[in-house]
């Protein structure tokens, strides 16, 4: 093993990036190889929401697959992606593929008739006070009818109860009900930190989370 030695890996762009580095791999494997990989991927000129997607959808397939060790994005010559995009973008990815843990892990149902709130107006509310809590999973379900089985290993729960009113769940258990929307993200908290999972956000944690909130309403 060459502990010293570290690949980037960027297909040329007439390329499949998921097919090449694949290849890749299997080469590297056929040639027991074993040096950690990271994809470089450079981010062309867009929207934040759009290239966010872009990115998750060209190298995340990989990494679930166990195909990479990490991830660095860099600005075309006419991107302007700012720092802080790309960094919680690649923290991002990484936590979604189980690769590794900085914040709070969310989970949401794709809302529908049924919602009691705007989904993804209270979604971006709790994440800009509560996402700052690493190994700590929320979820936000819209409606009773399928909150409960969707909230998977959720530690808590937000749970649209009646028009105007929250529910709020410890694991699969609701503990209060009928919280006005108004108040329901401070119970949240309270909940939290009542369970002892609770830690005050560090400066530059609270810049990364507020910029985060920004994008999910992009």
């Amino acid at each position: 093993k060459l502990d010293s030695v570290m690949l980037l890996l960027k297909p040329q762009d007439a390329l499949s990036r998921l097919h090449a580095s694949r290849r890749v791999f299997a080469l590297l494997k056929e040639h027991e190889i074993d040096v950690p990989v990271i994809h470089w991927m450079v981010c062309a000129k867009g929207e934040t929401t759009e290239m966010a997607l872009e990115i998750g959808a060209a190298v995340g397939p990989l990494l679930v697959d166990g195909l990479g060790d990490g991830v660095m994005l860099q600005n075309a010559d006419d991107a302007t992606f700012g720092l802080e995009f790309l960094r919680t973008t690649s923290f991002g990815l990484l936590q979604g593929c189980r690769m590794r843990n900085t914040k709070t892990e969310f989970v949401s149902c794709p809302s529908c008739g049924r919602t009691l709130f705007d989904l993804q107006e209270v979604t971006a509310q709790i994440s800009s006070r509560t996402g700052h809590l690493p190994g700590v999973a929320i979820a936000i379900m819209g409606c009773i009818v399928n909150g409960p089985g969707e909230m998977a290993d959720a530690d808590f729960g937000y749970v649209g109860g009646a028009p105007g009113k929250v529910d709020l769940y410890v694991g699969k258990e609701v503990v209060r009900r009928g919280i006005p929307n108004e108040e329901a993200c401070d119970g949240l908290i309270e909940l939290i930190k009542e369970h002892g999972m609770w830690k005050d956000p560090e400066p530059e944690e609270e810049e990364g989370v507020e910029a985060e909130a920004e994008l999910q309403t992009a």
